[in-house]
């Protein structure tokens, strides 16, 4: 496939997880990736390992939620890569605490990066693509506890549903520019930022809630947003697209899988 042949990709927390395996597919299929990850050892390993697979990469190391560096980093993809055609925001942090612990300045640093983050960094490259009057794909990662429960994770959450909303409302701004901007919305996924809480009762918990059984590759999840960040996905804006197994079929039961004792 080379759905992304001669064209440029953003994505953001590419140094790990959900965000590296988008980066991966996306090069694989022709795309030059530009790497965002706020830990530049992350983001150099990154595109070592997309270049050494025959793919092209870029790393920059930024801190999504930081104004400044989004707009200095896009601007360098830009002047050395091209105006992006994709733009995939992965970049997130979880933070778990129940609500009556958490503190306004972790809450805020949580909405900092998943939202903020969000924002920042779409507004960013749709002023490129705009300015240059060419067409682009935003996807965001949302998640499916914008939806069910999470309990203990109140900013995660709400950060998710905020994504959500984003998602929709900049999809209706955008689409005279021909700019759409969709989102996938992941179940449990395999990633750097849930293996530390993946004990083999929560993975068991998990697999018995999940209809197809297992908790998810981060491949599995990228082979969804490569879809919304290319040209096969043209006519779908404002769209969130859940890729949890099924999990969101078991409707708004709370989710008790990471719960203390």
């Amino acid at each position: 496939m080379s759905r992304f042949t001669d064209r440029v990709a953003i994505v953001t927390g590419a140094g790990a997880g959900i965000g590296r395996a988008a980066a991966e597919r996306i090069a694989s299929e022709g795309g030059s990736v530009a790497v965002f990850d706020i830990s530049a050892e992350r983001a150099e390993e990154a595109a070592r390992t997309i270049a050494d697979a025959g793919g092209c990469a870029t790393p920059f190391a930024v801190d999504v939620s930081d104004g400044d560096q989004v707009r200095t980093a896009v601007d360098d993809v830009v002047a050395t890569l091209g105006v992006p055609f994709s733009l995939v925001n992965s970049a997130g942090i979880l933070r778990i605490s129940p609500a009556l612990e958490t503190s306004v300045a972790d809450f805020d640093t949580v909405l900092g990066v998943n939202l903020r983050g969000t924002f920042l960094m779409a507004t960013a490259v749709a002023r490129h693509m705009v300015a240059a009057k060419r067409p682009g794909r935003i996807v965001n990662v949302s998640s499916i506890h914008s939806v069910i429960s999470l309990r203990e994770a109140a900013a995660y959450a709400a950060s998710k549903g905020g994504i959500d909303a984003l998602t929709f409302t900049l999809a209706g701004e955008w689409a005279e520019y021909g700019i759409t901007v969709n989102a996938v919305r992941p179940g449990a996924t395999w990633s750097a930022l849930t293996t530390p809480l993946y004990t083999d009762d929560v993975v068991a918990s998990l697999n018995r809630r999940i209809p197809l059984g297992a908790v998810a590759r981060a491949e599995q999840v990228a082979a969804a947003i490569a879809y919304l960040a290319s040209e096969d996905a043209s006519y779908s804006t404002g769209a969130t697209l859940s890729v949890d197994g099924g999990y969101t079929i078991n409707g708004d039961m709370p989710d008790t899988a990471y719960q203390r004792d």
